[in-house]
């Protein structure tokens, strides 16, 4: 699946139950994004945070509310789950710290205006090796000196013998969140075809591949691992 084919994916009817979908997976989100913040507190107190793939904002959400001054800008190509995200952004009443923008991270302005770059289950969506490294150049591009990124991918050495048990695990979790019995026999299928489910090293060849000397993993949930990786 290429960046564009990703945004067809997330349509209007998948966009209005997303949220619902994962509410049974809040547990790891929940983890993740509490880690998120140890991982990013030493940002400055007023810094600007760019959200890739931004989604219906959870990650916004859950950051603005520890840290107050922090300014966020959220791209999502998916018409659909921006026009969410802005809703639920305004609900809240963050819309003063926070643009959603409907694009790619091409239509961002290009330089180092970023103290962070968050990008949570994006770029697995992403096939072409080639595309991939790229978006990773351009969210390294968009960095300060000493900012961080943030990833969070579907990743595992499909090949590997513990991929088989780990899957059945990754099953499991998917029919607690209300997965159809033919969406998990198809699971392992979709893994290998609609997404580019590549290994932690893989992973990390991309990170150094766009300038960061030292990724470090620091979440790992099932299949899905997330890094961070400093701008030095």
């Amino acid at each position: 699946m290429s960046n564009k084919a990703a945004s067809v994916f997330f349509d209007q009817k998948f966009s209005e139950t997303y949220d619902e979908r994962n509410r049974n997976l809040s547990p790891i989100f929940k983890n993740l994004h509490f880690l998120l913040g140890l991982v990013l507190a030493d940002l400055p107190v007023n810094a600007h945070i760019l959200c890739v793939g931004v989604g219906t904002g959870e990650e916004i959400i859950a950051l603005s509310a520890a840290h107050p001054d922090w300014q966020f800008t959220g791209i999502e190509p998916s018409v659909p789950m921006a026009g969410i995200c802005k809703e639920k952004i305004q609900e809240i009443g963050l819309a003063d710290r926070c643009t959603i923008l409907n694009g790619y991270l091409s239509d961002v302005d290009q330089g180092a205006n970023y103290d962070a770059v968050l990008c949570l289950l994006v770029t697995h969506f992403i096939t072409d090796h080639n595309e991939r490294q790229l978006m990773f150049n351009d969210m390294y591009a968009r960095l300060k000196e000493g900012g961080y990124l943030i990833n969070a991918d579907i990743s595992d050495n499909m090949s590997s013998p513990q991929f088989q048990s780990i899957l059945e695990k990754w099953k499991v979790m998917h029919k607690h969140s209300g997965a159809s019995e033919q969406a998990l026999e198809n699971m392992e299928k979709a893994l290998a075809t609609h997404v580019s489910v590549v290994s932690k090293d893989k992973m990390e060849s991309f990170l150094r591949g766009a300038g960061f000397a030292l990724p470090v993993q620091f979440f790992q949930s099932l299949l899905i691992r997330a890094w961070y990786s400093k701008k030095e």
